[in-house]
Parts: C-alpha cells; sequence; structure tokens
C-alpha cells in the first residue's frame, strides 16, 4: 500500500508536466532527412512534442536492447546454476533412496530376512 502512495506521489507531477509540456509544443516543425537540403520528399511536419516524445521512447527501447544484450552472461549463468542445483537435488534424492535402502536392509539383516540393496531399481519405459 505504502509502495503504490509512493509511486502515485512520483507519477503524478511527473504526468502533470508531461501533459503541460504536450499542449505547449504541439506547433509543428519541418523535420528534414537530407542533410544537404535538396530533396523536399525528405522533409515532413510533425508536432514538437511528438517528435520529442518520439525521440524519447526510441531511447527507451534502444538502451532497454543495450541493457538485454550486455546482461547476456548473467542470465546464462543463471541458467547453468538452475540447472546445476536441479541436477544437485536428483542426485540427493537417489542418495536419499539409496540410504533409506540400506537402513532397511540393516534392519531386516537384524531380523534374518534378505539384502534388498544390490537389486537394480525397476527402469521407467
Amino acid at each position: 500500500m505504502i509502495a503504490k502512495i509512493a509511486a502515485a506521489i512520483v507519477l503524478l507531477p511527473i504526468t502533470v508536466v508531461l501533459v503541460v509540456f504536450m499542449v505547449v509544443n504541439r506547433g509543428d516543425v519541418t523535420v528534414s532527412l537530407d542533410p544537404f537540403g535538396s530533396i523536399p520528399q525528405l522533409s515532413f511536419a510533425v508536432s514538437l512534442s511528438l517528435l520529442l516524445m518520439g525521440a524519447v521512447v526510441v531511447g527507451l527501447v534502444l538502451g532497454g536492447i543495450g541493457t538485454f544484450l550486455t546482461q547476456n552472461h548473467h542470465r546464462r549463468a543463471a541458467y547453468k546454476r538452475k540447472h546445476e542445483i536441479e541436477r544437485l537435488h536428483r542426485e540427493s534424492g537417489q542418495k536419499d533412496e539409496r540410504i533409506r535402502m540400506l537402513e532397511e536392509d540393516r534392519v531386516a539383516a537384524a531380523s534374518g530376512a534378505s539384502s534388498r540393496a544390490l537389486v537394480p531399481a525397476a527402469r521407467a519405459a
């Protein structure tokens, strides 16, 4: 609940400033994709606020992609650790089962029954 209130306290002023910015800068500007200015087909008029917001969105997307690519080695290491942990859990379960069988055999040997510890486990099809 406190996190939502804190987020509202931070985001509300940012939203107000953004809306005011969009309203104040609604005039059109000419953007030319031709560096020499000789081809008028490569220029267009767009609202300054939309142009700046588009630049911010493109920057966020490119920054996200860059971050994703630079953190690839961390994700790979986490993936390897996860599979190592799963393998160790499986081995631990197998060892626990083997210990349980040996203890049952010890109890059975004390009572005179035959050993099952050397009998292979049933294989899944």
